[in-house]
């Protein structure tokens, strides 16, 4: 298993099953599966996107060679009429997705798998983005944490 693939379960992992208002909301690997039916929350289609992972050279420590791995989470919410939509929906599945990274706000939930252990689990950035077309609003909060990994 190379890092990119250890650091994507970790996260999934971490974030588990995300509950909004008694609906599960899907959480996807990169693409969302047009198989899977996307469920509707106050208003909006609602889903969880893990994307955008990039890895930079690390350093060799006494004990294992360190990785810095960035990793992308977007919760996105789709609104089909403007008159209802607000981002919300989108800053409260964020704020669940960030609580159960980092449950204390110091400490980190990636597990460790397959040789690799993690450390130093930080948000690098958040933002909420939106989206305008004749049929639809969409927002998002978007969140990338930094991670080392050590193998």
């Amino acid at each position: 298993m190379n890092i990119s693939e250890a650091v994507r379960r970790a996260a999934l992992t971490a974030i588990g099953s995300v509950v909004i208002d008694g609906v599960t909301i899907p959480v996807f690997d990169e693409v969302v599966n047009p198989n899977v039916v996307i469920p509707t929350v106050r208003n909006a289609k609602v889903y969880i996107i893990l994307q955008d992972q990039q890895e930079a050279e690390g350093r060799q420590n006494f004990c294992s060679y360190r990785q810095q791995a960035n990793w992308t989470i977007k919760a996105v919410t789709i609104f089909n009429t403007a008159g209802v939509a607000n981002k919300r929906l989108s800053e409260d599945v964020g704020e669940i997705i960030e609580k159960r990274i980092k449950p204390t706000g110091k400490t980190h939930a990636l597990v460790d798998a397959n040789g690799y252990s993690f450390q130093d689990t930080n948000k690098v950035y958040s933002r909420n983005n939106t989206e305008i077309t004749k049929s639809a609003v969409s927002f998002s909060k978007i969140l990338i944490f930094n991670t080392t990994v050590n193998n």
